[in-house]
């Protein structure tokens, strides 16, 4: 299938975003906004949404939807409704990122923990998240930017090292975010390379929060008959490649 692996890779290390920090940006607006997100956003620790998201990919254009749940600190389930039953794309429970594609039947998992002791990088730290939306870009480089949407406080950051960064032919270099004035949610992602061209626009519709989600979401089962990868390998190696070459 044209262009699978890529789009898994974007599904597992797309751009989302990190918890706030309680630290200055070095720019008093933005330490400011980013205050009073914080404080609309309060203790929401639970939210639902729909993820709309486009990939620009060699002179060509990947969309893709999924439904998402996410809990804090760190659970996640990406999929989609068939029949009755969730089937996930990608699922981050405390130990393991899996990622699994039906269409091949192929599970790959990743061990989060040991990811981040070799290279001091987050494997997750580019999915999507509403509750975390500073959550993969360098904490200083952040800075409000103006915004003709009330509904909205638009920020610009440059990235850390992804995987979704290694796999594209183009590097991606900085992000803008939409951020809810009203609920301090993310709603929008714009990823863009060093030409500034966007590579990857994302959108977070229907946003829910305190839903009550089951716990058994967030717990993956190996399909039967499932080809299963261990990517923990690969992945150190292109995080330290990136890490090393920047």
């Amino acid at each position: 299938m044209k262009y699978v692996f890529i789009l898994m890779v974007c599904l597992f290390a797309g751009v989302a975003l990190a918890d706030d920090k309680k630290v200055s940006t070095g720019d008093t607006k933005t330490d400011a906004a980013l205050v009073a997100i914080q404080e609309k956003r309060g203790e929401a620790s639970v939210c639902q949404a729909r993820l709309l998201t486009v990939y620009k990919v060699m002179d060509e254009e990947i969309e893709d939807v999924v439904d998402a749940f996410y809990q804090l600190p760190n659970l996640m389930f990406l999929g989609v409704l068939n029949e009755g039953k969730w089937m996930p794309s990608m699922i981050s429970d405390p130990g393991m990122l899996w990622t699994y594609d039906a269409v091949e039947n192929m599970v790959t998992k990743f061990n989060r923990g040991r990811i981040y002791r070799e290279t001091n990088l987050e494997v997750d730290a580019y999915i999507p998240d509403p509750l975390r939306p500073f959550r993969g870009v360098v904490w200083e480089s952040i800075r409000l930017l103006p915004s003709t949407d009330k509904n909205l406080s638009v920020f610009e950051a440059q990235l850390t090292p992804n995987l979704l960064s290694a796999q594209l032919p183009v590097a991606l270099i900085k992000a803008r975010l939409g951020i809810s004035t009203k609920d301090g949610l993310l709603r929008t992602v714009q990823v863009f390379d060093a030409d500034g061209q966007e590579v990857v626009i994302r959108r977070f519709e229907d946003v829910r929060l305190n839903v009550t989600i089951p716990d058994k979401l967030f717990e993956f089962v190996i399909p039967a008959n499932a080809h299963v990868m261990d990517g923990t390998g690969d992945a150190v190696a292109l995080l330290k490649g990136l890490s090393e070459s920047q």
